[in-house]
């Protein structure tokens, strides 16, 4: 293990050349580990650098998928999704976080040395990516390296949905689909009708699958109305980077209005995928904004998609799911022009078009499961779900107009009683500023992902703004606590000065990271000494810019600031105590993506006071201080440290003058050295683990710091 090496196969034969001279020191402090006091009777420098922190050559490969782009995928040291036995609905498990994140390459593929806390030791990783499904991975790391290959599962049932219309014949019999009336729980149709009639006016489908015979035939097709072949992958890498899923869906997304028509136009309708086990049924309306609907009777729904299955659901196989077979209703890539009737509201054709009039918004409804409930052969066979039919669940893109309950007396985990939209808008503008509009769908109610269905329409340039597609964020966490009396012995509380750090990373479209942004949140307990605060920060990519900012004690409000800068050290605060619980942040932004994760930034937070000229600083063992350390320090009192042999801030004993704890999160220490009562006790009497880490060198209790008593 990395720990190890370091530290004890590298110092292993001086420390046994020194056992018998220091035996006193070590067998008393194991022998009674809770006692920092127990003075060394020789003071021979403890070489361990305390580090939590290993360095992995991380490779990850999901190129057995069409990904169509990059896949963003997390590692963990917990299984971080949950899965439900009895249906095919899983989920992110949202107190698991990841220990790192990032994109592969445009292939799927990822092969970088990443650092990662050294308690990862069996490794989880997983995505919600919406061509690979949710899909998780295991391995070990074994001579600092791991690997995880991903097997596409849905292969097998991928190539056995053809592109059939048959059997069955031509058909626009709405009937068997049940669109506008409630059903009881026994699935029997009631005369509680929610919608108006849906009309079938575009065409026939097929009576098995429900594939249309409608589609717009492309090759003929004006072609600002087709998406062409290398669009639909720039659309497809947009959804592969917009969807999680499990993952909740951007609010804003989904609260947005209607798409808006902002000139006469014609519009079509372009499938970029399905996610979902349920076969639906898809309808489109209109309506103007000085005659909003305001419940499902005021809309009049015009048949889309009969059967809104794809077959490219990546749980296919694996739940075997019977509504599947020979029942693929859509293709993706495939096209469907809309059309306009001006006097649908009294049942009539007449003055049809295929121009929409400005102002127009145009809003969609799914009914879910509406094609597979029209008979017993199309009823699921999943568990909880097998032969239902009484799903009553109606999804529109207009907030008030949906409707969702599944069975008497059960709304489902989210339910939506209240018809709350179902349907996010969103917009992907491409490198030379085209705009394209997007619209998914969430089809029920046990997840908030909306990758359900997804879709686009053309042309571009003709709708309303809608919100673009956000950037992924990721973000880690870690520790670092120090003592103040160095180089005098301290009481090895870690509490004096004790830091939240928090790493995000913002990516752009293409995978690449465009900003990264250090914070540090300052905890402590109660002290008398005055300490300040500073980073030294490295940086292997020169930023364009890098902002000063911070965020008072229990505000919410980020302010610009004015750090003192030498160099590459940030001189945050000289008073710890005075601004106690303020956040200071340094944000980075590149001009230039970075290509991979090893082009990150780092820091280095210290504490110091400032004398004169020069600095008294700590840092955590083996760091080297800055260029104003007062180097006299070095060696006096309880301090080891011999700068001639790259050892600064050590000592003989176990306990340390500070750490960083990579991984770890300040509510870990909130009730345990954070805690006033609490002063003067060493760290390990809250954390067993911590003494027979440092002992051994790292090699053991890796995890100690997330295990108190």
């Amino acid at each position: 293990m990395f720990s190890l090496s370091r530290s004890f196969v590298k110092v292993g034969s001086l420390l046994f050349a020194v056992a018998m001279f220091t035996a006193c020191v070590d067998k008393s402090l194991y022998e009674q580990k809770s006692d920092p006091d127990n003075d060394p009777t020789l003071k021979v420098p403890n070489t361990f650098d305390f580090s939590t922190v290993q360095k992995v050559k991380l490779s990850v490969d999901y190129s057995a998928y069409n990904t169509h782009g990059p896949v963003f995928f997390g590692v963990y040291t917990e299984n971080p999704i949950i899965t439900d036995e009895d249906a095919p609905v899983e989920s992110w498990n949202e107190n698991v976080s990841p220990v790192f994140e990032s994109y592969t390459e445009d292939n799927g593929k990822f092969s970088e040395v990443v650092e990662l806390p050294t308690y990862a030791q069996h490794l989880y990783i997983a995505t919600g990516n919406f061509f690979t499904g949710m899909n998780l991975m295991e391995a070990d790391v074994v001579n600092a390296s791991a690997s995880f290959v991903a097997m596409n599962n849905n292969v097998t049932a991928t190539r056995a949905f053809t592109r059939a219309t048959g059997p069955g014949e031509a058909t626009n019999d709405l009937s068997k689909l049940n669109l506008t009336n409630l059903v009881d729980d026994n699935g029997n149709v009631t005369d509680n009708k929610m919608y108006n009639d849906w009309k079938n006016w575009l065409g026939s489908w097929n009576s098995a699958t429900g594939y249309p015979e409608y589609l717009l035939d492309k090759s003929k097709a004006k072609r600002e109305l087709v998406i062409s072949d290398s669009e639909l992958e720039g659309l497809y890498a947009a959804v592969g980077s917009a969807f999680i899923s499990g993952s909740a869906m951007n609010e804003e997304y989904c609260n947005y209005p209607d798409l808006l028509l902002e000139k006469d136009s014609e519009v079509t309708f372009t499938l970029l995928g399905s996610s979902t086990c349920w076969n639906s049924s898809l309808g489109y309306y209109w309506y103007t904004d000085d005659n909003k609907p305001t419940k499902p009777s005021d809309i009049h729904v015009v048949m889309l998609f009969p059967n809104t299955q794809d077959g490219q659901w990546g749980n296919a196989t694996k739940w075997n799911l019977r509504s599947y077979n020979n029942n693929v209703g859509i293709h993706r890539g495939d096209v469907v022009q809309l059309k306009y009737y001006p006097n649908i509201a009294e049942g009539k054709k007449t003055g049809e078009s295929t121009v929409f009039p400005k102002g127009t918004r145009i809003g969609f409804v799914l009914k879910t499961q509406a094609w597979g409930m029209q008979g017993k052969d199309y009823s699921l066979n999943i568990g909880a779900f097998s032969g239902q039919k009484n799903y009553n669940v109606w999804c529109s893109t207009t907030d008030g107009l949906s409707y969702g309950k599944k069975l008497a007396g059960d709304a489902g985990k989210y339910p939506n009683l209240e018809g709350r939209s179902r349907g996010a808008k969103f917009s992907y503008k491409t490198e030379n500023g085209d705009t394209y509009t997007l619209i998914s769908f969430e089809d029920a109610m046990d997840d908030l992902d909306f990758d359900d269905l997804i879709f686009a329409l053309k042309p571009v340039g003709v709708f309303a703004p809608v919100p673009e597609i956000g950037n992924k964020v990721s973000s880690t966490n870690g520790v670092y606590a120090f003592e103040d009396l160095w180089p005098k012995k301290g009481d090895y509380d870690l509490n004096d000065v004790v830091l939240n750090e928090k790493h995000v990373k913002e990516f752009d479209n293409s995978g690449k990271i465009i900003k990264e942004t250090f914070y540090l949140t300052t905890y402590q307990n109660y002290v008398e000494l005055t300490s300040g605060l500073a980073l030294t920060l490295n940086t292997k990519v020169t930023p364009q810019s890098i902002a000063m900012k911070k965020i008072a004690k229990e505000s919410t409000v980020t302010e610009d600031a004015s750090f003192t800068k030498e160099g590459k050290v940030y001189y945050l605060t000289d008073d710890v105590k005075g601004e106690l619980g303020t956040t200071y942040i340094l944000e980075l932004t590149y001009k230039n993506a970075l290509s991979s994760s090893e082009k990150m930034a780092s820091i280095q937070p210290f504490i110091y006071r400032a004398e004169g000229n020069q600095n008294w600083e700590v840092h955590i063992p083996m760091e080297a201080p800055t260029s104003k350390m007062n180097m006299s320090y070095f060696g006096t009192n309880d301090d080891c440290s011999d700068p001639s042999k790259g050892l600064y801030f050590v000592r003989s004993g176990n306990y340390p003058f500070a750490f960083y704890l990579k991984g770890a999160n300040i509510g870990a220490f909130e009730d345990t050295i954070l805690k006033r009562e609490n002063e003067s006790i060493p760290i390990d009497q809250f954390f067993p683990g911590f003494l027979d880490w440092s002992i051994s060198g790292g090699a053991t209790n890796q995890n100690w710091y997330l295990k108190s008593e």
